[in-house]
């Protein structure tokens, strides 16, 4: 859909026809004199959550009374539970099944290719007590790690078409499950980062017809072309230049036949680098909020994870480089041209931060398992409507910000609740944040250090 017609019925659709539809399919609704029904109830949980992440049972109260539900705190919250984790997840996939995209015009760079690809995905740590349905990999304490949520989304750069959210348990690999057997079009550049590949896969997709372009791993055996086996950092060394384009085998017994490209940094940006490598932090709290100023309780409070990062010597040296791997011929990408659509996986990673930092997806107000899963459901559909509408309010900008994007959505986040009441035509809404994003939600060009989009226009200032 690329129209403002088609994303109101998209919007309906799913919070009002699909959400009644479902409602008695997943056991959410047993007897039709329910007030709150499937649609007012996902209505409620998505908008609400949209505009405030961390809205309270009251505030949930307000946004179904402006959808024409009077519902009391205590009957909105006994209405959370295991069918409404349910209704709320076969909801969601229902919503990925519609497909929003611009009529943003593709840059140079990125049209050479069939659609240039970004997948990436998150962990969601969930309440011990989901392990049953949600296990996951486990942790320091008896209780950490027991459950966690795998979230997954692929991306298409040049007109900002979203495949996902996929849930899977945070126990299963991340090269597993839809995310991975969604297929591609033929042509298109698929740029992921090293965990989403093994050299098995990349013959994979060379036989499938895609190109692709990752980073390369430290302990990565190639091969030259007189058949001589090196270890990754020692054939860069031999080179005896900062630029290099080899063609090479990779893999001691896979043999896969790609390009080598690496560049050397500047001291001080080997210098930065390690220091960011090697610098323990601490994360900002997760899970539950505290139950209220002044008070403590251990099962109330958001845990806070402390990272140690211990980098390998291999790992420390290659840090000298940045080092990429692709199956894309020189005539048609060159090395600085490679370096640049590495840095395009930028806006899927700032997506996932915004999606933590802004939508507060791994943080609740509940310690109760299937109102905290609930949770997780309505904000990522909320998130991926919010992506709906900056498709079509910013994409087609170069220099769009989706942090911006998303504080307009917020905003405008009651006048969809009232459209979908009745009171005024959705459209209209959706024209007015739409316009509101193209007035200005974008950011400036830098002259020291360009940005992306600036890079995407001319790879050249990568090297100046």
């Amino acid at each position: 859909m690329k129209s403002v017609s088609q994303l109101a019925e998209a919007i309906q659709r799913v919070l009002t026809t699909r959400a009644k539809a479902i409602e008695r399919e997943t056991g959410f609704v047993q007897r039709s004199t329910a007030q709150l029904d499937g649609p007012s109830f996902a209505q409620t949980t998505v908008l609400c959550w949209m505009d405030e992440p961390e809205a309270s049972y009251s505030q949930l109260q307000h946004v179904a009374a402006s959808l024409g539900v009077r519902v009391s705190n205590q009957a909105l919250e006994q209405r959370f539970g295991p069918a409404s984790a349910t209704f709320l997840q076969r909801l969601l996939e229902e919503a990925v099944g519609e497909v929003v995209s611009s009529q943003a015009q593709a840059p140079e760079l990125i049209g050479r290719f069939n659609g240039v690809y970004l997948q990436d995905g998150s962990l969601i740590t969930l309440p011990a007590q989901l392990a049953q349905g949600w296990p996951g990999w486990g942790g320091n304490t008896p209780k950490a790690g027991q459950s966690s949520m795998r979230v997954q989304v692929r991306l298409e750069l040049a007109q900002g078409k979203m495949q996902g959210p996929w849930l899977q348990a945070g126990r299963q690999a991340e090269r597993s499950g839809p995310a991975v057997e969604k297929p591609l079009p033929k042509g298109c550049l698929y740029n992921v980062d090293s965990g989403y590949f093994t050299l098995k896969e990349m013959r994979h997709h060379d036989q499938q017809g895609h190109f692709w372009l990752t980073q390369a791993k430290s302990h990565l055996k190639v091969y030259d072309r007189s058949g001589r086996c090196w270890d990754l950092l020692d054939l860069l060394e031999a080179q005896g230049t900062d630029r290099i384009d080899l063609e090479v085998q990779a893999g001691v017994k896979e043999r896969v036949p790609m390009r080598l490209l690496a560049v050397r940094l500047s001291p001080q940006q080997v210098q930065a680098r390690r220091q960011r490598a090697n610098t323990s932090w601490e994360s900002k709290p997760k899970g539950c909020r505290p139950p209220g100023k002044g008070r403590r309780s251990a099962q109330g409070q958001r845990q806070r994870w402390r990272k140690n990062r211990r980098v390998s010597p291999a790992r420390q040296r290659l840090m000298e480089w940045t080092v990429l791997l692709t199956n894309v011929p020189p005539e048609l990408l060159s090395l600085d041209e490679a370096l640049v659509l590495a840095r395009c996986r930028g806006p899927l990673e700032l997506l996932w931060k915004l999606w933590k930092a802004q939508g507060k997806l791994d943080i609740w107000r509940s310690m109760k398992p299937y109102r905290v899963l609930t949770e997780v459901m309505a904000k990522l559909l909320g998130l991926l409507i919010t992506h709906w509408l900056t498709v079509l309010g910013c994409w087609q900008a170069p220099n769009r910000s989706l942090v911006k994007a998303k504080q307009v959505v917020a905003w405008l986040a009651p006048g969809l609740a009232l459209a979908l009441a009745g009171e005024v035509a959705m459209e209209r809404v959706l024209e007015r944040t739409l316009s509101t994003m193209q007035r200005g939600c974008t950011i400036n060009s830098r002259r020291k250090r360009p940005s992306t989009f600036q890079l995407v226009d001319n790879p050249k200032l990568n090297s100046s």
